[in-house]
Formats: structure tokens, C-alpha cells, sequence
């Protein structure tokens, strides 16, 4: 199966790409509302995500994108509403190897197991255009019927980066501006100084559960604690090719399960 899904709460399941490394791999997310579903995310594009999506609903979806990269947009194409920021809008439209930061050190590491997708070829692989049906920015909302996200707008690991929030639940689907891992600020659009504020104004959101691009998720003690030390100069990926070159030598296995306990009880 090209997929797997844990069901998190009765509303949010977690869909994962199977045969992606594991600290490259997008948590997709799928939001059920009462009127339509939210799909956060579309990962590599390896598989059909739309009709794995329906095998647990019929209702209208709407698909977001946290932002343009590679990892989180590749079956963006699948639906019929598209929905991201519009400083990003060109590059869903015309998604080059460098533009959605396939080239590089990207290009050259493991990301994709040759045993469970055998006919992957990282050298000739390419994200199919999805352009924008509708654009989100701060303030917008999402309203699902039985709940509704807000919009916000948290660049610095890309100029269009969103996260959504909802109040009520006090829930943050939070993309990559912040996840339980090292974090990016060095890619061609991200801006370290814009990204310190953004993850200023996250630490002091209201916000009990954070479900973030990457890794498990995880609650406001966690979130302080990644923050700061971000804000210290840690917690941050830098090179991304001398970070996967130190890293890859203690991993255990690339495409391991990873523990998701913790995160349920989040």
C-alpha cells in the first residue's frame, strides 16, 4: 500500500507515505468536518492520495499546502481545490527542481526506499503543477460546518509558509514553521530573522497541540522548549548536506515506524 493512516481523534487522522525516510517524510493530514474535509498537506506524490482519502470519506475536500516544497505538494494536483498562500502561487504553478528545493543536497540523499518504490528515479523525478484555486492569509477561515480553522501566516522557513488554528480545540496544524525536530532556516527563501518572530509568536500562542509537518506531534512544553532553544542557536539543520551525513550513520533504519504514543495523548 502506497499509504498508511492512524487515526489520532475522532477528527484528525494522520496519513504517511510509505518508503519515505522518516525525517523526510510529510505527515499529510486529513481534518473530517461536518459540510467538507481538509486534506493539510499531499506529500511526495508516490501514490494516489486522493482515492486513499475517500476510502474514509465522501465528503468535498479541500486541499491545503502549508507551503511549496517538494515534500509536501507533490499530489497537491489530485484535487479539485487547491489552497496555499499566494507569495507561493508561482511555484505550485511552476514547480522546478529548484523552486521546490529538489536540487542540491535534496537531490543527492536517500529520501525514497529503492525497495518499496522500485521505479522511483530520483535523478528524472518531477512534482506535477498544481496551481492555486484560492489563496489563504492571515485571518481567513476555514469553516468545516462543526468547526472552523484560522488562518495564520508564519513565514521564515518560506515566505508563504500557514499554519491553522483552531481556537476551540486549541490545535495548531503548524507545517514546517515548527515540528519536533531540527529545523530549516537555510534554504534559498527562508529568512532566520522573519523565522524568529514567527516562532516567537507560536511559543505564545494559546495552543495546547501541535501537529507539525514533520515527526510526531506534540503539546505547548515541548513547543517552548524546541523554541528555545532555536532562539538560542540551536535546534536547526543548517547544511543540509553535513547534517544528513552525521545523521545517517546513527540511524538505526531510514524508514522505521516511528513512535507515535506520546502524540496521541497530546
Amino acid at each position: 500500500m502506497p499509504f498508511t493512516t492512524l487515526r489520532l481523534t475522532d477528527r484528525v487522522s494522520l496519513i504517511q507515505e510509505t518508503g519515505v525516510a522518516n525525517f523526510l517524510r510529510c505527515n499529510i493530514w486529513h481534518v473530517r468536518g461536518r459540510d467538507c474535509d481538509l486534506v493539510i498537506d499531499t506529500g511526495m506524490g508516490l501514490g494516489p492520495l486522493k482515492d486513499w482519502v475517500r476510502r474514509d470519506s465522501d465528503r468535498p475536500l479541500k486541499a491545503i499546502c502549508t507551503h511549496c516544497h517538494f515534500d509536501h505538494m507533490g499530489s497537491l494536483h489530485e484535487f479539485d481545490c487547491r489552497l496555499g498562500h499566494r507569495a507561493e502561487a508561482h511555484v505550485f504553478a511552476d514547480p522546478t527542481a529548484d523552486a521546490v528545493v529538489y536540487s542540491g543536497d535534496w537531490a543527492r540523499i536517500e529520501i525514497v526506499s529503492p525497495q518499496a518504490h522500485p521505479d522511483f528515479l530520483p535523478e528524472t523525478w518531477t512534482i506535477t503543477p498544481a496551481p492555486l484555486t484560492g489563496h489563504l492569509d492571515e485571518g481567513d477561515v476555514l469553516d468545516l460546518g462543526d468547526v472552523a480553522y484560522q488562518v495564520l501566516h508564519v513565514p521564515g522557513h518560506s515566505p508563504g509558509s500557514i499554519a491553522l488554528w483552531d481556537r476551540k480545540s486549541r490545535t495548531v496544524f503548524s507545517g514546517d514553521a515548527v515540528y519536533d525536530g531540527d529545523l530549516l532556516d537555510a534554504l534559498y527563501h527562508s529568512d532566520p530573522a522573519t523565522y524568529r518572530l514567527t516562532l516567537e509568536r507560536l511559543r505564545d500562542l494559546d495552543a495546547e497541540v501541535f501537529h507539525g509537518g514533520h515527526y510526531p506531534s506534540f503539546g505547548k512544553a515541548r513547543l517552548r522548549e524546541i523554541v528555545d532553544a532555536y532562539l538560542r542557536g540551536g535546534q536547526t539543520m543548517g547544511s543540509v548536506g553535513d547534517w544528513y551525513d552525521g545523521m545517517k550513520a546513527a540511524m538505526d533504519d531510514a524508514y522505521a515506524a516511528q513512535d507515535w504514543s506520546k502524540a496521541i495523548d497530546a
